[in-house]
Parts: structure tokens; C-alpha cells; sequence
């Protein structure tokens, strides 16, 4: 599967926008978050695919760096069906659904296609949940903000896949000291990670700590890699 980083906090590719938030897009048509500039995400998808091809949406939470594509996405593409976990604001669903979109609220572990599934919702500090794919001997998992702590959501993912796995997306590492860092990245290699692309609100300090324990990648808008 090719796997687009539409919106990152910098651009791997020139010509691509930039700014703080998160949107990935899996495939041709299922995105993972929608960034935080309306404009520039629609321009960084349309680089991508054409925006009516979008058919489904995982939103990992409700806050704005995550959410600000959805409803100029709803306008290009009528009917895209939106998940979100049971924390996410029903007054945004609702507005959801005005535009056009169907909204599947959900709990626990779904199956949304073969082989893709959206993990759990934590709840605390956040609510917030995550996305996982299933790639033969190995799994990718993909993360918003990670309120919750990535290494919780690998735990998650370890205990339901037991297979080597690819992390990606915002760690919330950015403002935390070394050492919460070190221990982040030592529970990660003990959940199974043997690869990260920290992104978004992960960090520089974070990228650097964690190559100190698997290879940690640079991600940002325009990268493509192929998985498996």
C-alpha cells in the first residue's frame, strides 16, 4: 500500500504546504486526520488524488490541527463516510452530517477493510484513537497527537497483532524532558517497533533519542513510502 503524508509541521517535497497538523492518506481513498489549514490540505490532497475520490476518513480526535480539512473534503466528496470514537464533540458530527457526510461513531477494536482497523479510544488526557495495518510479518501503526501515549497504543496494537511494527504520526513528545522520552522509546522497542517516522508534534529531541533504539525517519507533507 502506498502510504502520502498529506500535512505534516514541514515538507519533504517542494511545493508542498506545511503548518501544524496531520493528515496521511492510505491507498487512494481512506484518509487518516485532516490538517489544520483548510487551503493547504486541500491543495497537498489534490497533489494526491482527486479529493472526490476520498471514500473514508479515521479521525483520531477532535481537535483543530486534526479536523480543519473535513468539511471542504465533505463539500468535494458527498456521502465520505467519517469515523470518529465515542469522545468526539456531537455538535461537530452533527454539522458532519448536515454537510453530507456519514459519521459511524464507534468503540473498541473495528475492522474497516481488510486488514485495516482502528484501535481502541483512550480516553485521558484526550480522547483519541488510532489506526493500524496490517502489512504480512509486520504492522503499521499510525498515530494523530497520541495524547494517550504512542507506547500505549503500541501495547494495544502488540497485544491484538504480536508482529514487528512501524510506527507513524505525532508522539506529543515536543515539550518533555529527555529522560520521558528515553522511557517512551524503551517501551516502544519492548512493544515490537522497529522503525518510527516521528511526525508532527513529536519533536526533534524525540527523532534523536529515539535513533538511540530502532532507525527514526524524517516524515513531511509530499513523502510517499510503500508498505509492506
Amino acid at each position: 500500500m502506498r502510504i502520502t503524508v498529506i500535512y505534516d509541521n514541514r515538507s519533504a517535497k517542494e511545493g508542498w504546504k506545511s503548518g501544524w497538523g496531520w493528515a496521511l492518506l492510505l491507498g487512494e481513498d481512506l484518509l487518516f486526520d485532516t490538517g489544520s489549514d483548510p487551503d493547504d490540505f486541500m491543495e497537498n490532497l489534490q497533489r494526491a488524488v482527486p479529493p472526490e475520490r476520498i471514500k473514508e476518513v479515521v479521525i483520531s480526535h477532535g481537535h483543530w490541527d486534526h479536523t480543519a480539512g473535513l468539511f471542504p473534503l465533505v463539500k468535494q466528496s458527498p456521502g465520505v463516510r467519517v469515523y470518529v470514537g465515542e469522545g468526539f464533540s456531537h455538535k461537530f458530527e452533527e454539522e458532519l452530517k448536515r454537510k453530507g457526510a456519514e459519521v459511524i461513531r464507534g468503540r473498541g477494536w473495528r475492522e474497516i477493510r481488510p486488514g485495516i482497523w482502528i484501535g481502541p479510544e483512550l480516553p485521558h488526557p484526550v480522547p483519541e484513537q488510532f489506526l493500524v495495518v496490517e502489512g504480512g510479518e509486520k504492522v503499521l501503526l499510525v498515530g494523530g497527537c497520541s495524547h494517550p501515549g504512542i507506547e500505549n497504543f503500541a501495547y494495544l496494537a502488540r497485544e491484538k497483532f504480536a508482529k514487528p511494527m512501524v510506527v507513524m504520526g505525532g508522539f506529543h513528545l515536543f515539550s518533555d524532558p529527555q529522560e520521558k522520552i528515553r522511557k517512551v522509546a524503551e517501551r516502544l522497542k519492548g512493544a515490537g517497533v522497529i522503525l518510527a517516522y516521528p511526525s508532527h508534534c513529536s519533536g526533534e529531541r524525540a527523532e534523536r533519542i529515539f535513533r538511540e533504539f530502532f532507525p527514526a525517519k524524517k516524515a513531511g507533507s509530499g513523502l510517499r513510502i510503500d508498505f509492506p
